[in-house]
């Protein structure tokens, strides 16, 4: 009786690290969503409300969910305090600080560290053109990472499933 508790639990926990794992593609998928809407949310509030810089990225902050809304936050609070030389930095740091709790990779932060160069550094044009551009890569994230996301998420639970099973077969 002892013996098949034990085998239950590895079934359960292998199965739990192959759904842990595979959730991993998931939420890269929305917080690259979350973050598509924030992009969507700061241009609307630096084209349209000609709202500063540090007030735009605090309302968009406020406007999202955890854990972009903690980089945004960062972001609208080192740009309040002086604390970085220009927004560039601010972006920089607040997504080096927020690494492990976000599921986006060097490609996904590498295109909105592009757009944080421009912003507040060109005219309304410019940043029109920045902003649709950043748009467009983070677009192409979303669907490289849905691709991603639909070939490995069935296949990590299966495997992890699998592991389990092959442990209890070979210890029977």
């Amino acid at each position: 009786m002892l013996k098949i508790l034990g085998y239950i639990m590895i079934i359960f926990a292998s199965t739990g690290i192959g759904f842990t794992y595979g959730g991993i593609f998931k939420k890269r998928v929305e917080q690259l969503k979350e973050m598509q809407r924030c992009i969507h949310q700061l241009q609307n509030e630096i084209m349209y409300t000609h709202t500063p810089l540090p007030d735009a990225i605090l309302n968009t902050a406020l406007k999202s969910i955890d854990p972009i809304k903690d980089v945004f936050k960062d972001i609208s609070s080192m740009l309040y305090s002086n604390s970085v030389d220009n927004v560039y930095e601010a972006f920089k740091c607040a997504f080096s600080d927020k690494r492990e709790i976000l599921s986006l990779k060097n490609e996904d932060i590498s295109a909105i560290l592009d757009l944080s160069k421009t912003l507040g550094e060109s005219d309304i044009e410019g940043q029109k053109r920045m902003f649709s551009l950043t748009l467009d890569n983070i677009k192409n994230q979303i669907e490289v990472s849905k691709i991603a996301m639909n070939k490995n998420l069935k296949m990590y639970r299966c495997l992890g499933f699998s592991l389990g099973a092959v442990i209890v077969i070979i210890s029977v």
